[in-house]
């Protein structure tokens, strides 16, 4: 369910006590019609809206035709299917662009790519995988993109990268490389971050001891962005074998979503029917809410808390007259990639009011959890 207003919330219940407040205050915000009773605990959290863009586990039994389009230039060579909770690519001989690509384009430019992706090649003319970040959409945004290109070597696996901008005369192979080690069963965990500030890309692997930068950042200008997860080519040998290579490459878990260091998750105090918790009499302001004992206090009297999962460090904190909502930065946030697990709290008076609420991330579900941009209600009673 998305609920992004009051009219959208009217749109789901007509008889949903909704009105707007006089020219003073905003007409998309609800008001209490009733009075509210005394809050004591948070006792739930329910996902409103999902600030991801595009978010893909492939554990469906057929690829999802709303969010990919599948691009086979190689139908005879090449094959692109769902397999055991993977999209899985196989490719034999000289093959060009082969995979998916996400639609609709969105019109945003501030975000992060991350796919886990490996490819294991047998022949001597390795074929590329790649991931692959574009702004090219043929009407609204030129043909500017960037891409992690992984190629097995055997033992080891070389990360590079792929450009096209206005400077380049075709595609410019970036003479910067990474090599990493290959043992069999691993994969890797890649990511291309850019930024709507600086128009900059950066190109990253994860590695034992962190994330290591495949080339320095690119200057990647666009206006709109999809992603494409792809596989590729087949570098010519002179003197290899006549044998076609054989490559069988795989990607999962992947999203895009907003760049954290620029946004927020939000966070709305609601009663257990959805309601605001607070009230505004005769029209004043700040709103009110009624504490545990019944008395009326303002509501920034409350403070909304984002923590780590183990509660031991407070991502922010945030108290806010405004309607009860509130967004809480992530610019100085522990994560280095979403979604995460982590815990919410509501103080008065620095004191919770109820037990911590936790949105997990579970071990088999890689991609649920808390990224920049969500909302959620969390309900008191």
């Amino acid at each position: 369910m998305l609920v992004a207003s009051a009219a959208a919330i009217r749109a789901q219940d007509p008889n949903r006590a909704v009105t707007a407040t006089s020219d003073t205050a905003p007409n998309w915000a609800p008001v209490a019609t009733q009075p509210q009773g005394p809050i004591h605990a948070v006792t739930a959290i329910r996902l409103i809206e999902r600030g991801a863009i595009l978010v893909d586990d492939f554990e469906s039994k057929e690829i999802d035709a709303q969010s990919w389009g599948i691009w086979q230039e190689d139908p005879q060579a090449t094959a692109v299917e769902l397999r055991e909770g993977r999209l899985e690519i196989t490719a034999r001989g000289r093959v060009g662009h082969n995979g998916l690509l996400s639609h609709p384009a969105v019109k945003y430019k501030d975000v992060v790519l991350v796919g886990e992706m490996d490819i294991r090649s047998e022949g001597q003319e390795p074929h590329h995988l790649a991931l692959h970040l574009c702004g090219g959409d043929a009407t609204r945004s030129p043909d500017h993109w960037t891409e992690v290109v992984l190629t097995d070597l055997g033992e080891s696996a070389r990360f590079s990268t792929l450009t096209a901008r206005p400077e380049c005369d075709d595609h410019h192979q970036d003479r910067q490389s990474l090599l990493l080690p290959h043992p069999p069963g691993q994969g890797f965990l890649c990511r291309i971050e850019l930024s709507g500030e600086t128009n900059l890309a950066q190109l990253s692997v994860k590695t034992v001891e962190g994330w290591k930068p495949i080339a320095d950042p690119i200057d990647l200008n666009l206006r709109t962005v999809h992603t494409e997860i792809k596989i590729n080519g087949c570098d010519p040998v002179p003197g290899s074998s006549p044998s076609p290579t054989v490559s069988r490459a795989w990607f999962d878990n992947v999203r895009i979503y907003p760049r954290p260091q620029s946004h927020f998750v939000g966070f709305r105090l609601v009663t257990p029917n959805g309601d605001p918790i607070w009230r505004r009499p005769n029209n004043g302001w700040p709103p009110i809410f009624m504490d545990p004992s019944g008395k009326e206090r303002p509501i920034s009297d409350l403070t909304v808390q984002l923590l780590t999962l183990d509660g031991s460090h407070v991502v922010a904190s945030v108290q806010s007259n405004h309607m009860g909502f509130y967004l809480l930065p992530l610019k100085d946030a522990p994560w280095d990639v979403y979604p995460v697990a982590a815990q919410i709290r509501v103080l008065l008076d620095g004191k919770p009011l109820g037990k911590p609420l936790v949105i997990e991330r579970p071990h088999d579900r890689a991609t649920e959890g808390i990224y920049p941009d969500d909302v959620y209600n969390v309900i008191i009673e």
